[in-house]
């Protein structure tokens, strides 16, 4: 067997970087919610537009005349929808349960694309749809729906559904304008929505200033500048299935973290489920991937 080029593994080691770096991102916004009191908005509207303008400085691309109304839809709801619920989620629930769930966005879209005829629901297909419509079930709890991680459930549903009509909207978009002036102008329009909402003079954190300063800057600038720069430069070596695929490191990096680090556990049935989840996306992308052009954290993301 022919040993991977350079230029592969190299690429493939850059998605994974960029997945643990998402992450990391969603254990820091658990401990700002949990130990700071941190507001989801006020984090992901800072976050986006730290990251966006950061962005902006180092590829410098055009304003893309011609796409206007496009770039704020995708901004909007498909980055800034998925990430602010997917931010709430965290603070209701907890990072591993809130991450699981969102990756539910790709069996989402490609059931959406096989209810409109623009793929073929094969049976490989159908499969992935019902592993991941169970996966979904346990991690609600099944039939012992847990009342303490409803809202947060809630909220992580509610941003697969924002990031799969990312995922549907995004790659004519990344094809128009180049996936770094996407992300970089996405980034920045997205936010300032937030940035009305929860200004960043109104944050009031508690415990040492100091501390929510640097993990805020984590965020900004490790999880979102640097992950999406490293995630571009990933996309120039593999293809979006290979980066899908190893973004699923995401979900499974953010459960064992936060059991060692955050004390966070789900419970056995929930872990099947996430297993299940993430078995879907491998499947779909394989076999017909429906991933976007334009990389975004898919938990964030």
């Amino acid at each position: 067997m022919r040993a991977a080029s350079p230029g592969r593994v190299t690429g493939l080691a850059l998605a994974a970087t960029a997945a643990a770096l998402w992450a990391v991102g969603g254990l820091t916004a658990q401990e700002l919610f949990s130990h700071h009191h941190i507001d989801p908005a006020w984090l992901v509207g800072v976050r986006m537009e730290t990251g966006g303008l950061l962005l902006l400085a180092v590829f410098r691309p055009p304003w893309p005349r011609g796409h206007t109304v496009r770039l704020i839809a995708v901004a909007t709801i498909g980055i800034a929808g998925a990430q602010v619920t997917w931010f709430e989620a965290i603070k209701d629930s907890n990072v591993a349960l809130a991450t699981f769930v969102q990756y539910s966005a790709v069996a989402m879209t490609a059931t959406w694309q096989m209810a409109r005829r623009q793929v073929r629901p094969s049976p490989v297909r159908i499969v992935a749809v019902v592993a991941a419509a169970t996966g979904l079930w346990l991690l609600s709890g099944g039939l012992h729906f847990s009342r303490a991680d409803a809202v947060g459930i809630v909220f992580a549903l509610v941003s697969a559904v924002a990031y799969s009509y990312y995922l549907l909207s995004s790659p004519r978009l990344g094809a128009s304008i180049g996936p770094r002036a996407a992300t970089a102008w996405g980034l920045s329009i997205g936010a300032i929505p937030l940035l009305i909402w929860a200004p960043p003079w109104t944050a009031r954190p508690t415990g040492s200033l100091v501390l929510v300063a640097v993990l805020v800057a984590v965020i900004a600038v490790a999880a979102t500048a640097i992950a999406f720069t490293v995630s571009v430069a990933s996309l120039q070596r593999i293809t979006p299935t290979e980066f899908a695929i190893t973004s699923t490191l995401e979900p499974a990096l953010a459960a064992v973290a936060a059991a060692a680090f955050l004390g966070v556990e789900l419970r056995p049935p929930q872990y099947l489920g996430g297993a299940l989840t993430l078995a879907a996306v491998v499947l779909l992308a394989l076999r017909d991937p429906v991933v976007p052009v334009v990389p975004v954290d898919p938990a964030a993301s």
